[in-house]
């Protein structure tokens, strides 16, 4: 199976990062697009074993994942990552509601991808800030692992003021929804 590899920062100086990424030669693969995602679990069992199950809309595309519990080395979060596209973000989350996967966490934000080299920068607006994460893409082995040194050296360092220490994710646990406009959309609590 894949493994996912990144790196998260809060963006403070967006204008910036984006000239610097022109300076580095990235490519824009995304302008900013609108993203829905629709976290689900079974009577808590994912969430139990630290793992995930997402339904994703992004613009045009619709994909389910899987995400296996997360391990840090040095600041970078890896993790098993199963991902695949599905016709319809509406039906596949009827699928898995069917197999006894509720609902139980919304998320928003307005995506950019870029690529650099052989990774993904992507830039996150979301409703309690913005965020940059950067992503190891093709830098596996024959089994689909991928180095964490890929990801490290893909860029240069963050500035210290925008670093956090390993192991924060910066989310509050009190958050039902993290939604643009709760009122016009489903929360679900987790």
């Amino acid at each position: 199976m894949a493994q996912e590899i990144e790196v998260k920062f809060a963006l403070k100086d967006r204008p910036g990062l984006v000239r610097r990424l022109h300076e580095i030669g990235a490519q824009k693969l995304y302008a900013e697009t609108f993203e829905d995602n629709i976290v689900l679990d079974r009577r808590g069992e994912l969430r139990t074993r630290g793992s995930l199950l997402r339904v994703r809309k992004f613009g045009r595309y619709a994909l389910a994942t899987y995400k296996g519990p997360m391990a840090f080395d040095g600041g970078v979060k890896m993790r098993e990552e199963v991902q695949t596209g599905v016709e319809s973000f509406e039906l596949a989350i009827q699928l898995f509601d069917s197999l006894g996967f509720k609902p139980v966490f919304r998320y928003q934000k307005f995506r950019e991808v870029w690529r650099v080299k052989e990774v993904e920068v992507v830039l996150d607006r979301t409703p309690i800030g913005d965020y940059f994460e950067i992503e190891g893409r093709g830098a596996g082995d024959e089994h689909g692992q991928r180095d964490p040194a890929v990801v490290r050296g893909s860029l240069p360092p963050a500035p210290a003021h925008a670093r956090r220490p390993a192991g924060a994710h910066g989310v509050s646990p009190r958050a039902a929804a993290l939604t643009f406009s709760c009122s016009a959309v489903q929360v679900f609590s987790y």
